[in-house]
């Protein structure tokens, strides 16, 4: 009789466990193919909190269907790059390198050690395993550029030497600006030719050349020059790009005011640093152009400066803070972090170029619910 108890108590239980977990599956619904990928409902709830991380909380101001739209663009970002690594079996990511980067992250976002972070994911309902999955994707990205497009990096040393001996003869101390970035790209502004007047003639700024702006990305890890790609591959020229949403630049100022520089960011910027919510750390005013920096300079902290034409498209720079330091100049170490800073802006350039081709020849299907 005891037996019998207990094997219908066994029964009972295993019952409940198949039946929840049988619900559980039918409350998994495909909202979204991207190539041979998918995007479920239950992905959109972990990228919220991802990004709701990153952001230290901005996505959750924001009423659902913004948070969704934003959560919906960074996971198909996502789909694309993981659709075309599959290509490319062979590109490994050491795990020390993982980690070193989940440090830096949290860094980003303000945290002092790795510890206060882990209680944070925790506290957000959110796998130390997909914040991996997350870095361990840019990474392979970023490796994937940097097997495409080395042999295509120019290094002006000249520029360069000019620029150092600048920084000897006149800088006596080091001004850094805490800095994030928005980047709209021409074929994503509305009525382009006559903001692009209106701009220019407005705030009395000149179109600059790309080869002279230099922004560090921190996001980016071009610089592990191990060969993990056999074969050497080039990429034909970007066709032109055509982007579903447009934006006019006062819609975006207005974005910006009402809905938060970061969010913002995450939403329309075209750059690496957007899913940072626009955060490029802090950068040295010696590795900003001219026209850059003046106007930074003339930017209160915490505000955001004019729009920027630039080559490509539209900048707009948010100064959240400022230091100054004493500096005694490292000359050879110095050199090397121009040259890097200078590699990673042209690695950015080719990144942004390459992923828009591919997203050209992916199909993109949405579900309704």
């Amino acid at each position: 009789m005891e037996k019998n108890i207990k094997l219908s108590i066994t029964i009972i239980f295993f019952s409940i466990l198949l039946l929840a977990s049988s619900n559980a599956e039918l409350n998994v619904k495909v909202i979204i193919s991207v190539g041979d990928e998918i995007i479920t409902n239950h992905d959109l709830d972990k990228e919220i909190n991802y990004l709701n991380i990153i952001t230290m909380g901005q996505i959750k101001r924001l009423d659902d269907q913004e948070s969704k739209k934003i959560a919906i663009d960074s996971l198909i970002k996502d789909k694309i790059k993981i659709n075309t690594l599959s290509n490319y079996n062979n590109i490994i990511i050491k795990d020390e390198l993982i980690n070193n980067q989940i440090i830096k992250s949290s860094q980003n976002i303000g945290f002092k050690n790795i510890e206060d972070f882990m209680t944070f994911i925790k506290f957000q309902e959110y796998e130390l395993l997909e914040l991996k999955k997350k870095i361990l994707l840019e990474l392979q990205w970023n490796q994937l550029i940097y097997q495409f497009y080395k042999n295509q990096i120019v290094i002006d040393k000249e520029k360069i030497d000019n620029k150092l001996k600048k920084l000897i003869a006149g800088q006596k101390k080091n001004v850094e600006y805490l800095i994030y970035e928005i980047f709209i790209e021409n074929v994503a502004i509305k009525e382009l030719n006559k903001i692009n007047k209106e701009i220019s003639t407005k705030h009395n700024i000149v179109i600059e050349k790309q080869n002279e702006i230099i922004i560090e990305t921190e996001i980016a890890s071009y610089n592990n020059k191990n060969k993990l790609i056999d074969s050497e591959k080039s990429v034909e020229e970007v066709p032109d790009v055509k982007i579903k949403d447009q934006i006019t630049i006062d819609d975006l100022i207005k974005n910006i005011k009402e809905k938060g520089f970061e969010n913002t960011a995450i939403q329309f910027s075209s750059s690496p640093s957007a899913q940072q919510g626009g955060k490029l750390g802090w950068v040295s005013e010696s590795t900003f152009s001219q026209l850059l920096l003046k106007s930074i300079k003339k930017t209160k902290i915490g505000s955001i400066t004019e729009p920027i034409p630039i080559s490509g498209g539209i900048i707009i720079l948010k100064v959240e803070n400022k230091k100054v330091e004493k500096n005694k100049i490292d000359i050879e170490k110095k050199m090397e972090e121009l040259i890097d800073i200078e590699k990673n802006r042209q690695l950015n350039n080719f990144s942004t170029n390459y992923f828009n081709q591919v997203k050209n020849n992916i199909k993109i299907k949405y579900f309704n619910d």
